[in-house]
């Protein structure tokens, strides 16, 4: 606190140090303990914020093992003797394992239609000298463009396409640069699929605008059509078909999305089990849970005793905190405790290979003390063709991932033991702050107090030391008064 004045000037005495000691010595150690409070709460709301954190990981882990889908994970393989890529594969935990020979015969395409040779010169030619309507229909939906009188082909392109509910039809043009071919409107359609239902119908209501029509309304020549047409693959010399490029359940619980003809090569495709995925989600799992473990003991060490006894340093700010050590309690018996519902042969994370050490951490160990397979051994068999079992060890009713998000669900939700925690502990920022404040207007008014008080002092001795002056000068003047007799 910064404390000025000119306290001691009328007297010749150090009245402003004086008061600045006795300030300081006022103000000093209330301030000093409450900055170790502060300190204290801060490093405790740190140390709850790791451990939060950490759990908020391990989380994202329960999260993953709790879903069957990815624990029955498969993995698709597309091979092809000229190395195409003809198709993408989406698989679900419950697709089949086995290999396919697959062609792609035809991939799905919308309509396409385009003028006839001649039919304009360039793309400034005029549509039509009449005003119409042009009316573009497919699968059941529609839309209408107005066509004006002396309307050129490229603002009819224009008019097309930014058509506001246009439902997918795309107008272009193809300068030739032939006279004999001129300029050609293009519309395509991406509507794919049966042309019974899929195929675009373009009709009008004034004959001159037949050149931009498939349908005729005077007789006059409409557009040439690419007709729309269904995507076709074979799977084992069996046909299929689909309206889009995008083949749901082709195979039973596996999508294909094509991409290219396989020109009469056929390629193949393998689905298996997705052995290395489904380790690296258990490697999480283990990570993320020993990430947890240290964290929590880090911020729950014990501290060392001062050779004297009486205080305790290096220790965790929240050791002896009874929340966390509930939540490291909750965590052990989570892990270690069986599953009902899970096969026999696999409904402990021993079984599947996981091991706690010494620090209560996971491990695979790569050597087994009691006899027996290796943990790396156990889990290898497990992945080998267990999928069904290793779900139900984590995901099932009473599986280990549904379980322990069960029981964090307690201190993770809103208002949970981490949001009291962390309220109680702000609630005594709060107080400390108030406390500061209050320490600050008393140290003030303590310090008005002593200034008036040596003020006044600082008054009567500057007039005492005048009057002692006068006196001294009076009495110098007296005749003999401060000579000696001989």
């Amino acid at each position: 606190m910064a404390i000025g004045g000119t306290l001691g000037v009328a007297s010749g005495l150090a009245l402003e140090d004086l008061v600045k000691q006795l300030v300081a010595a006022e103000s000093g150690p209330k301030e000093e303990l409450l900055d170790k409070q502060k300190k204290s709460i801060d490093v405790s709301l740190s140390a709850l914020s790791k451990i939060r954190s950490s759990l908020g990981e391990f989380q994202s882990s329960l999260d993953v093992l709790k879903s069957a889908d990815k624990l029955m994970q498969r993995a698709a393989t597309v091979s092809h003797p000229d190395d195409l890529t003809p198709f993408e594969v989406t698989t679900s935990g419950s697709a089949s394992s086995g290999s396919y020979d697959i062609s792609v015969e035809a991939l799905a395409t919308g309509t396409r239609a385009s003028s006839v040779d001649g039919a304009f010169a360039d793309s400034n030619a005029i549509v039509s000298t009449t005003a119409g309507t042009l009316t573009f229909e497919a699968d059941g939906k529609s839309f209408d463009v107005d066509v004006t009188a002396n309307m050129t082909l490229s603002q009819l392109r224009e008019a097309i396409n930014d058509k506001s509910d246009n439902f997918g039809v795309s107008a272009n043009i193809i300068n030739t640069g032939n006279p004999g071919v001129g300029s050609k409107l293009v519309i395509t359609s991406s509507i794919t699929g049966d042309p019974a239902t899929k195929e675009l119908s373009i009709t009008n209501n004034n004959s001159e605008l037949d050149s931009v029509s498939t349908v005729a309304s005077g007789g006059g020549s409409t557009m040439s059509v690419t007709s729309s047409q269904q995507a076709h693959v074979k799977i084992d010399g069996v046909d299929a078909y689909s309206d889009s490029n995008t083949m749901e359940n082709v195979i039973q619980n596996v999508s294909l999305d094509l991409k290219s003809e396989t020109n009469g090569t056929n390629a193949t495709l393998d689905i298996t089990t997705d052995k290395e995925t489904v380790r690296g989600y258990i490697d999480s799992f283990m990570s993320n849970y020993n990430k947890l473990v240290s964290a929590i003991k880090e911020q729950t060490k014990s501290g060392t005793l001062s050779s004297d006894g009486e205080s305790f340093s290096g220790g965790g700010p929240l050791n002896g905190n009874s929340m966390i050590r509930g939540l490291r309690d909750q965590l052990s018996s989570d892990i270690i405790g069986q599953v009902s519902t899970a096969d026999s042969t696999l409904n402990t994370l021993f079984a599947l290979g996981i091991s706690i050490n010494d620090d209560g951490k996971m491990e695979i160990a790569s050597t087994n003390q009691y006899g027996g397979p290796t943990g790396e051994e156990r889990l290898a068999k497990a992945l080998d063709g267990s999928f069904d079992k290793i779900s139900e060890l984590f995901s099932g009713p009473d599986g280990i991932a549904t379980r322990m998000e069960a029981s964090l669900e307690n201190y993770t939700q809103s208002k949970g033991l981490f949001d009291s925690q962390e309220s109680v502990l702000k609630g005594q920022l709060e107080s400390v702050a108030e406390r500061k404040t209050n320490l600050e207007k008393y140290i003030a008014d303590y310090e008005e107090t002593l200034r008036k008080r040596y003020a006044a002092l600082d008054s009567v001795v500057a007039q005492m030391s005048q009057t002692s002056s006068f006196l001294m000068s009076q009495l110098s003047s007296l005749p003999g008064f401060g000579s000696s007799s001989s």
